[in-house]
């Protein structure tokens, strides 16, 4: 895909202000970005009970943000409420976005790729502040296309085939519905190994007590050692770093008369900064942990317009600053891939937000956590505090397969 837009697409930076972000505009939208994780998932999972999640939360929001780029009036104003960017700054907003993305992008010791793209129609006018801000704030590759021959999704899987490594082929099908105009889209990719990793020899099957009445035998890894642990109301958690230091997966484990939907309830931004990160303790344990391999897709449309983004899905949505043509968000989806061995760590997902043209339609002792039941977990950027990844488990063995 080029980066150069074809017919119909103008480029003008003269006259783009650009504001440099200070750090407490990265703070800020790191934690809006947390905010806007835990409440995603929250709606997910309460349309999904018992089922396998995995989302990239980071990924939605990007997404959102580049979408957002293209919206005024009240559409814009419900999709800043939502993704709780709304006290920021507008002219530091995509600023702070751009440096959060080459810091998440320059981790030591682990892959982690975030792209962008946006595909639209030949025939379509972009606006030229939409396409420069999504270029030059999120590096957004750009690329005209006919939706109407099979080319076109043929170049969007291939692009997310690239971007995840192999691990999502295909997150588009032809054909696309006549009046597809316009499809954002993020991939993000990561590959960390353990800090710590666990011996293989140790680990053999055991039992994984599932949500309904049931059970199953499960590969259960197993490392004794010191761990950054904590025991909250209702909980243990332990924090596992991977090579570098600065990306971490929390592990949270409800107690056996709790579960992963009465955990994330207390879960928010306030709490995860405030109540969590600073209790994690160095502790002498055991830590059981099954393997997993989850792959999952969802849409988005009806956690998103749960949560206040409504008016974007609608015939009144306005993204004049978009392009010429009413535009409207038809679908918001992504697809995710999440496979957590011996080794470490390798995930995936990839987002997509299409644009339709306005038409019809601490213990005493050492701890002992064994994780033998449906569980919670986060992967973070410890410098930033940014949730890259999050999701909840109930059949270790299970695919993880979903729709909203």
């Amino acid at each position: 895909m080029s980066k150069k837009p074809g017919f119909g697409v103008l480029l003008c930076f003269a006259g783009l202000t650009v504001l440099a972000a200070s750090p407490t505009d990265q703070e800020k939208l790191a934690m809006a970005n947390t905010g806007f994780a835990f409440d995603l998932l929250k709606q997910i999972a309460g349309g999904q009970p018992d089922k396998n999640i995995f989302i990239s939360p980071f990924s939605v929001s990007a997404v959102l943000q580049m979408t957002a780029n293209g919206a005024a009036g009240e559409t814009k104003a419900e999709m800043q409420r939502v993704l709780n960017t709304a006290g920021l700054p507008a002219g530091t907003l995509n600023s702070a976005c751009k440096d959060l993305n080459q810091s998440l992008n320059s981790q030591p010791g682990v892959i982690l790729n975030l792209p962008n793209a946006i595909w639209y129609k030949k025939e379509i006018r972009l606006k030229p502040e939409f396409v420069s801000v999504n270029q030059q704030f999120f590096q957004a590759e750009l690329g005209g296309v006919d939706f109407s021959k099979p080319e076109s999704a043929q170049t969007i899987n291939q692009w997310a085939d690239k971007s995840t490594h192999g691990k999502i082929k295909q997150v588009v099908q032809w054909p696309f519905d006549p009046m597809t105009r316009v499809i954002l889209a993020n991939a993000i990719y990561f590959k960390g190994k353990w800090e710590r990793p666990f011996n293989k020899s140790d680990t053999g099957r055991d039992v994984f007590h599932l949500s309904a009445a049931g059970e199953k035998q499960i590969p259960m890894m197993r490392q004794h050692g010191h761990f950054n642990y904590q025991q909250g109301d209702g909980f243990q958690a332990v924090r596992l770093p991977y090579a570098g230091g600065q990306l971490q997966m929390y592990l949270f484990l409800p107690d056996t008369n709790s579960g992963p939907t009465k955990l994330l309830a207390d879960l928010n931004a306030d709490t995860w900064r405030d109540k969590i990160l600073p209790k994690f303790q160095d502790e002498e344990g055991t830590l059981v942990l099954p393997r997993f391999k989850l792959d999952y897709d969802v849409t988005l449309n009806n956690p998103l317009k749960a949560l206040g983004m409504r008016q974007a899905f609608t015939k009144g949505a306005d993204f004049s600053a978009m392009a010429d043509e009413p535009l409207f968000v038809s679908e918001v989806k992504q697809k995710s891939f999440v496979e957590v061995n011996e080794e470490g760590t390798e995930a995936a997902a990839v987002t997509t937000a299409t644009m339709h043209a306005t038409a019809v339609f601490r213990p005493e002792k050492p701890f002992e956590m064994i994780v033998d039941r449906p569980f919670l977990f986060v992967i973070a950027d410890d410098q930033t505090k940014s949730i890259v990844f999050m999701g909840v488990v109930h059949d270790p063995a299970g695919q993880g397969k979903g729709s909203q």
